[in-house]
Parts: C-alpha cells; sequence; structure tokens
C-alpha cells in the first residue's frame, strides 16, 4: 500500500514539472488544509492537503485532503469517525467499481494526478521493518493515480494501488502491492473524460521496476507516525 509521500519541491518548481498554475482559490485556503511546499515524508493518517491535479480542473493543480470522504460525510467529527472505520487513503485498483466508498468516483471519472517526489515502503524481515525511499528515474517529480471525491469543506482523495513489479514485490513483502504511478506521456489521457472503464485499468497495470529507482533509508526516530 502507500501510506507516505514526499514532494520536496517548491511550488515554482511544480508548477514546472506539471506545467499547470495553482488554483487561485488553492491560495485562501486556511490552515491546517493549505500545504507548505517543499513537503516531507508525510502520512496519509495526518491527512495531509496535497497538490493535485483533477478531472475537475485539468489544466490548474488544486489543493485536496488525502483520504477519500463519501459525499455523504459532512463534518470534521463525522471524516474522524468514517477514517477509523474504513480507511480510504488507499484503493484496489481491481476492485474500485464494486466497492461502495468508491464505485461513485470511478463511475464519474473522477481521476486525479497526484504529483510527488518519492513514495516510501518497508521490507518486512521478521521483526524488523527496512525502509525505501522509492521514486522514478530521472524524475524529480511523478504522478501517483488516484480518484477524487467532492466534500463540503474540502475535496479528497485516494491513492490507487497496484500488483507489485518484481521491484516492488521484494521491498512490499508482505502485500506485493504498489501505488498506480501514471507515466509523464499518459498523464493527459489518464486526465480525459472519454476513457473507458477498460482503459483505465489498463493505466493503472504496474510501472516496470526498470523504471524504478529504490534507496535504503535509515529508520525513522521513534515515535514518528508513517
Amino acid at each position: 500500500m502507500c501510506y507516505s509521500t514526499s514532494l520536496d519541491r517548491d511550488q515554482k518548481a511544480l508548477e514546472k514539472a506539471m506545467h499547470k498554475k495553482m488554483l487561485e482559490e488553492s491560495q485562501r485556503i486556511e490552515l491546517p488544509y493549505q500545504p507548505e511546499l517543499p513537503l516531507e515524508q508525510t502520512s496519509a493518517f495526518a491527512r495531509p492537503a496535497w497538490p493535485v491535479v483533477t478531472t475537475r480542473h485539468p489544466d490548474r493543480i488544486s489543493v485536496l485532503r488525502w483520504g477519500l470522504l463519501p459525499r455523504f460525510v459532512r463534518t470534521e467529527e463525522e471524516a474522524k469517525e468514517f477514517l477509523k472505520k474504513a480507511p480510504t487513503f488507499n484503493a484496489i485498483s481491481e476492485e474500485v467499481a464494486g466497492k461502495r466508498t468508491f464505485k461513485h468516483a470511478f463511475e464519474q471519472g473522477q481521476r486525479c494526478l497526484i504529483p510527488v517526489s518519492s513514495f516510501f515502503e518497508w521490507r518486512h524481515e521478521g521483526k524488523q521493518r527496512i525502509p525505501y525511499s522509492i521514486g522514478v528515474k530521472d524524475e524529480d517529480i511523478f504522478c501517483l493515480g488516484g480518484l477524487w471525491e467532492s466534500g463540503e469543506a474540502m475535496d479528497t482523495y485516494t491513492v490507487l494501488t497496484t500488483r507489485a513489479n518484481p521491484l516492488m514485490a521484494h521491498i512490499h513483502n508482505t502485500k506485493q502491492r504498489q501505488p498506480v504511478i501514471i507515466p509523464r506521456e499518459r498523464w493527459e489521457a489518464w486526465l480525459s473524460p472519454d476513457l473507458s472503464p477498460e482503459e483505465v485499468l489498463a493505466l493503472c497495470e504496474p510501472l516496470p521496476e526498470e523504471r524504478m529507482v529504490a534507496e535504503l533509508k535509515e529508520k525513522p526516530a521513534q515515535g514518528t507516525l508513517f
């Protein structure tokens, strides 16, 4: 799964990489929902606000909060309770069409690109957890594929996952999953309203391992949430 990401670039670098500007209204969001770039290694469980490009505004960079919330969730307390019972930080791409929580977003073509500079996974060796930082070769910023949903306080998103390629199967050796990574040459297609469900799932195939790079990281300090 994917519960930890970073975006260690400033807004100017992000806009240059995405060839898009931040939405003006995103600059007026009050804390704690305004992302302050660069974003260091961040846990999904902190429900961070993140720069995201959606099918609603494919020409701009919006700000959404991690953890997809159905439209019936209206308040912060309801959101906390919902996510406690049913964490929606990730969604299994092969199952979203049949899952109540994600079905509406999937059927309505509410897809998004989630720019990151890396994501983090842990290899399990007995009781030991070995952390890795994972990226895409020759890409300072690359995009995970996700779904988004509109909400009263703020739109939210989930990161789609797919089966692991051999590199990720070695690292994420318990569940053998990896986030969906949308290659730069497929960004426009991913945001297209004309994609069929079959075409969407085809774009969710795992990125080949030869396009990825993994770096062994030091263990995080005790008490750090990832």
